[in-house]
């Protein structure tokens, strides 16, 4: 068929395909081999670390915190968000609830938001936390110049002045635990040369649709793996922007936050390191974030991870190379860091495997070998899916989606290599809030935006495909180019959202927003327990009728045992003062639902609501975990 295209250029076209095929086959094996030898580490370092019952963190220094609160360091939060309605309260609640010493303690929200309403839910929460005796402070920018990074600028030098010695930074997004300080603190406090602790996330929607399970198989072998590797050997690791926290020197000592790139999280993380800092990664603590279930947002939030380290590949290269690190690590970060992890993968995703491999099965004189194009990559694929339970099941999935996603990657490393104008281009991803659905979150609809080049490709894949399946040429070879070709085109019409044809859900029990699905109840006298992601709010009161403090807000609740109408004489002893923008609800035996709503000021009040001697005990977990409430009257 090529020969009637090409003609007397035929032989010509063969010869720069063999050529492009070898060159696409080293690369291809350059990068399994690297994170098939970073896998064989880990094996390495989890087996000597059940030998010795020592494990890498355990390395490290641990001082225990002062007895005296009074004299734990000053610490402060950093909380960068923008426009992020769904899930700006929760952050500033779960940082508002850490355990320490309040005295020392300051939450700094940087709000570069423009979205009116979700600065009035940012200001509701402040004046509440603040109202409470929380040190807690707001600071909005007349410009975004610098995006995230220009305002953890902004916010560092206030910081900086009012002598905070260590800096935690939450995007809006994520739901540490109280402990977090506690247990993250003490490595920077007993190793001065340590400047920064990264600890891992965990996620809160990863059963939401086929896209979100893929990111959770990716995510998680990045954390479990590639993170823990190269903090265990002392290799470079960069800050993952959220759920850490940094020594404020370190920070000042390597420049402080920049712009220049997108990954300004990576940037300063590799100005730190080349300044001779060290780095802890925690894989004991985690952190809770929501992973983004919008096609369009995932788009967006992967252009920019893909684009940032090309960037800044290209304008770090020469304090690398400057720098007092020995050969052998500029070597790593140059060639297998930079080059092979952020930038050759996404030339084999859609180069090698969606370009070139199909030209081959319709170019009988180039032969690709078969452990190359299957064994190699089914070891990679599989090793990579067991960093995630039964990751297995998803492993052809997540293939699948890696290589749909490689046109977006592939054109971010190209737009960064040229230096183009979009490679400067700064998206917030957008959170729906799908664990934590808070006032102002609206239900998520399949967006109608096409993608041609996705579009293209897939169209291109299924023609392969299909011809090779009429000549019975590599059937087993072509129908996978006819899957692949089918996932293309779902991506280049974005049914991949939720209610798309790939945005099916994976536990039927995971409720979408605006609907009462999954809902599991029974009548008076059995026990029953409402399953929901929405996050509420619990006022918690002891025997005395006396507000304590918020300790975690469960999406589930067990059945109340008693429902009683109110006295009057109940509603006049007590009024409590209610959380402002949020809404409780409580279920009843007879299953009669009480909506309450309190949209007005941080200090207004409901004079009918009396409860009385109230206990809430959770269970391990926070926030995500279940409640149960006894002994309440309504």
């Amino acid at each position: 068929m090529l020969e009637h295209i090409f003609k007397g250029y035929y032989p010509v076209y063969v010869a720069v395909l063999n050529i492009l095929v070898h060159v696409a086959i080293a690369l291809s094996v350059l990068v399994s081999l690297d994170r098939l030898v970073c896998i064989l580490k880990y094996a390495f370092i989890r087996l000597k670390a059940f030998v010795t019952g020592k494990m890498p963190q355990q390395c490290w220094n641990f001082q225990p915190l002062p007895q005296d609160s009074h004299e734990y360091p000053m610490v402060a939060i950093q909380l960068p968000m923008f426009n992020e309605r769904a899930v700006c309260q929760a952050i500033i609640d779960c940082c508002c609830e850490m355990n320490w010493e309040q005295s020392k303690l300051h939450i700094q929200v940087l709000d570069d938001s423009t979205d009116s309403k979700t600065r009035e839910l940012v200001d509701e929460r402040v004046l509440t936390w603040k109202e409470r005796g929380v040190s807690i402070s707001c600071l909005r920018r007349t410009n975004r110049q610098g995006y995230k990074a220009g305002a953890m600028k902004e916010g560092m030098e206030i910081l900086s002045r009012q002598g905070y010695r260590y800096v935690a930074v939450f995007d809006a997004d994520f739901k540490p635990e109280p402990d977090f300080l506690m247990r993250t603190i003490p490595h920077l406090h007993a190793n001065p040369n340590v400047g920064y602790v990264q600890t891992r996330w965990v996620f809160t929607n990863p059963d939401e649709s086929y896209l979100t399970k893929a990111q959770e198989l990716s995510l998680n072998y990045h954390m479990k793996c590639e993170q823990y590797v190269h903090s265990a050997t002392g290799s470079f690791f960069n800050f993952n922007g959220t759920a850490g926290i940094w020594r404020v020197h370190c920070i000042e000592d390597a420049g402080g936050w920049n712009s220049r790139t997108t990954v300004e999280d990576m940037d300063l993380s590799l100005r730190a390191y080349l300044k001779g800092w060290k780095a802890i990664f925690l894989d004991d603590v985690t952190c809770l974030n929501e992973l983004p279930a919008s096609f369009f947002a995932f788009r967006k939030q992967q252009h920019r991870w893909t684009c940032g380290p090309a960037q800044l590949w290209l304008k770090a290269h020469k304090d690398i190379w400057s720098s007092d690190l020995t050969i052998f690590r500029k070597l790593e970060l140059t060639i297998m860091y930079f080059g092979a992890r952020k930038c050759a993968t996404h030339f084999v995703a859609l180069g090698f495997f969606c370009t070139l491999v199909p030209l081959s099965i319709l170019t009988p004189e180039v032969t690709i070998p078969t452990w190359v194009l299957v064994h190699l990559p089914i070891v990679v694929t599989l090793t990579t899916a067991a960093f995630t339970p039964k990751g297995w099941a998803y492993s052809i999935l997540y293939v699948l989606f890696e290589n749909a996603m490689g046109m977006v990657k592939l054109w971010a490393v190209i737009t960064a290599l040229l230096d183009l104008k979009r490679a400067q281009e700064w998206v917030v991803t957008t959170k729906l809030g799908s664990s934590d659905k808070r006032p102002g979150t609206t239900m998520m609809i399949p967006s109608c935006r096409i993608y041609g080049g996705e579009l293209l490709f897939g169209i291109m894949l299924m023609s392969v495909g299909t011809l090779g399946l009429m000549q019975m040429a590599h059937w087993g070879l072509s129908s996978y180019m006819v899957v692949q070709g089918f996932v293309f085109m779902a991506f280049g019409f974005n049914m991949v959202d939720v209610g798309g044809i790939l945005g099916g859900r994976m536990d039927r029990e995971v409720i979408s927003f605006g609907q009462q699905k999954a809902v599991t109840y029974a009548r008076a006298g059995e026990h029953g327990v409402m399953q929901r992601q929405t996050t509420v709010p619990v006022i918690r009161l002891n025997r005395r009728d006396t507000i304590e403090p918020v300790e975690s807000c469960p999406p589930e609740f067990a059945l109340l045992e008693q429902s009683r109408p109110s006295s009057p004489s109940h509603s006049s002893a007590s009024s409590v003062e209610t959380l402002p923008s949020t809404s409780s609800t409580v279920l009843s035996e007879s299953m009669s639902v009480i909506q309450i709503d309190a949209n007005s000021s941080p200090t207004s009040k409901l004079s009918s609501l009396s409860l009385q001697g109230s206990s809430a005990v959770p269970r391990k977990g926070f926030r995500n975990t279940e409640t149960q409430l006894t002994d309440i009257m309504v």
